[in-house]
């Protein structure tokens, strides 16, 4: 039994008081009565009643010390508690794996730290008794161990051993958010569980989590956080982004650049004072610079030379300055603006990715019609005798099937005709067919490896064949004989043949860790290859996206239907918000701790109470058969 209000035992006073009341209560005294004959009758009235008199006053006593006793538990407010079950002592430990624990101090890294931490954590927990767990939030949060028991000691501390012994901390940004969901699920096993984030950013509200700063006062960063090499007036200006945190300094930023306007390299250097964790631009504008004028470069080098905490943001590379040639051919003995116009239009979007070299024969001799050396040819009315080999070809009106074409072609079918959607493919997106008139066409007989993509009737006028030998695409009627070119959906035909044929390998050459890569190929197959030699892969199914998790410089190696092997270069970089090493959050993601279920103890009041009525109902007729 226990009590809410102790100090309702007090009321025991009353018990003395009532033991007190009883012995200063006045005896009857006796008297002498002068008639014997009421003497008499008196001694034998007394002889009569007094056991009965002496048993009923026990009686009122005990009663009303029962009553008094009764009145003070109920003061006390006594109460029968409910069975607890044992408290199960139960920790997670989140270990933060973002790029910026790896920043060092006297040789020892944040997450090393956060490491040992966590072992001395499970040992307490181990010598308890108790569940561990430990969440390791790098790109993606992920269990370490779940639940491990003292039983499983060893297996636990060679695992955290690993973790340092194997550099798992990632170079991108925490997964915090999936750790807490992680953590979430053992808490909701076990509402007495604790949860401690081992951490070098500051969350000004961090909810039901402990966190635990495992930084150092000492540490700073100096960082290079973005480049870029922009085109100005036909000379590149190199602008650099770089910040310090947690030290005001004054920095030296050098730049080289390699094979600068196909020659050697060009440095340069430039001071910058950053305080108060700001980031500053500078810019390197090479027009300006009489002996240092870049229009071309190969790769540039932007780095700083300081002996900071977190030296893996000291060095940028920049690529791009030098872009792969896609040599373009259209032949027609007669020139046709809307041909020309619309492949003129795509080579000025195409020239983002490329350095498009386009050239326009009007001749009606066969022999000057060139048939290597291009990557995308275009014959219009008159073709050659033989088939380009090396580059995508596109036939557009052909007169004849020329030696090379799998395919059979008849003779002229005139009237008017409107195009109808033939199988689908990727070049004929957002082309919409409807109401355009063809007046002229030639049938093809045979068209055997071919998909047909639109038709005129039951004739396919609109043809392609992609495998490994040949990539073509047939359009067997003329501009003058149809309404095609009227429309934006030629343009948008002919800038679809080209990007699927001949796409960008890459969108852009810097990239964040763990950020998506989107790769396309002009080959049957890719390789990518970091600089360092410690990721190399082939792709053969293209569109391909990839992440990549190790910063650095990699190369992307194909080899087109011209023989001639092409390599571009990309740069992956940490994230320019794990360079700042002081971050500080709002808040972390809500962890939910379930209330702990009321316990259904049994208060006693009201049978006490139940006691009291009766007792003090006892009481009252004992008096009665007193009188």
């Amino acid at each position: 039994m226990n009590w809410l209000t102790p100090l309702g035992f007090l009321g025991f006073i009353g018990i003395a008081i009532l033991i007190l009341i009883y012995i200063l209560k006045p005896n009857y005294q006796q008297k002498f009565i002068s008639s014997t004959y009421v003497w008499e009758l008196s001694l034998k009235y007394k002889k009569k009643r007094l056991p009965i008199n002496k048993f009923r006053n026990i009686l009122l006593f005990l009663c009303q010390i029962l009553a008094i006793t009764a009145c003070t538990f109920i003061l006390a407010q006594p109460f029968l508690e409910e069975a607890k079950p044992p408290v199960i002592v139960e920790k997670v430990a989140i270990i933060d794996a973002a790029a910026n624990m790896r920043t060092a101090y006297d040789e020892e890294t944040r997450f090393e730290r956060a490491v040992f931490e966590v072992q001395g954590l499970a040992e307490e927990v181990f010598e308890q008794n108790g569940y561990m767990t430990v969440i390791v939030a790098g790109a993606e949060a992920e269990y370490l161990a779940q639940r491990v028991t003292a039983e499983n000691s060893f297996e636990f501390f060679s695992s955290l051993t690993d973790l340092v012994q194997e550099d798992a901390c990632s170079y991108g940004k925490a997964d915090i958010d999936g750790a807490i969901d992680l953590a979430q699920r053992i808490v909701d096993l076990n509402s007495d569980t604790q949860v401690f984030l081992y951490t070098a950013t500051e969350y000004l509200d961090p909810g039901a989590v402990t966190v635990v700063d495992v930084s150092e006062n000492g540490e700073w960063n100096a960082a290079i956080l973005d480049c870029k090499a922009v085109l100005e007036e036909n000379y590149y200006t190199f602008r650099v982004s770089v910040a310090s945190y947690n030290r005001d300094a004054d920095l030296m930023v050098s730049v080289d650049v390699k094979g600068a306007n196909g020659g050697g390299t060009i440095r340069m250097e430039m001071p910058v004072r950053c305080d108060s964790d700001q980031t500053k631009t500078i810019s390197f504008v090479t027009g300006n610079m009489e002996s240092k004028k870049v229009y071309e470069f190969e790769s540039v080098r932007v780095y700083l030379s300081e002996a900071d905490s977190f030296a893996t943001d000291n060095d940028f590379f920049i690529y791009g300055g030098k872009k792969p040639e896609l040599n373009m051919l259209y032949y027609n003995p007669h020139a046709n603006i809307f041909v020309g116009g619309s492949l003129l239009a795509a080579r000025s979007t195409m020239s983002k990715n490329w350095d498009v070299n386009y050239k326009e024969i009007n001749s009606i001799k066969a022999q000057e019609i060139p048939v290597t050396g291009y990557d995308f040819y275009v014959y219009e009315g008159t073709l050659p005798d033989v088939l380009p080999t090396d580059g995508v070809v596109l036939l557009i009106n052909p007169d004849k099937a020329p030696l090379g074409l799998t395919m059979a072609l008849g003779n002229e079918i005139n009237g008017k005709f409107e195009l109808s959607p033939g199988e689908a493919h990727p070049i004929t997106n957002r082309f919409d067919n409807a109401e355009i008139e063809v007046q002229k066409y030639i049938r093809v007989l045979n068209w055997e490896g071919f998909k047909p993509l639109m038709y005129c009737g039951a004739d396919p006028v609109l043809l392609v064949k992609e495998d490994a030998e040949q990539k073509i695409v047939v359009m067997t009627f003329s501009m003058a004989y149809s309404m095609v070119s009227m429309y934006v959906e030629f343009p948008i035909l002919m800038y679809n043949i080209l990007q699927h044929f001949l796409p960008a390998t890459l969108t852009g050459h810097s990239y964040d860790v763990n950020q998506q890569i989107q790769l396309d190929c002009r080959s049957d197959e890719l390789k990518v290859e970091s600089t360092n030699g410690g990721y190399k892969e082939t792709f053969k199914e293209f569109p391909q996206t990839i992440t990549l998790s190790q910063p650095g410089s990699y190369s992307v190696t194909q080899t087109p239907m011209s023989g001639t092997t092409i390599v571009e270069q990309f740069f992956v970089k940490i994230p320019a918000s794990e360079s700042n090493i002081s971050q500080v959050y709002d808040e972390l993601s809500e962890l939910i701790v379930p209330k702990k279920k009321d316990t259904n103890n049994l208060d006693l009041i009201l049978y006490f109470a139940a006691a009291l009525v009766a007792l003090i109902f006892a009481e009252r007729l004992l008096q009665a058969q007193g009188g």
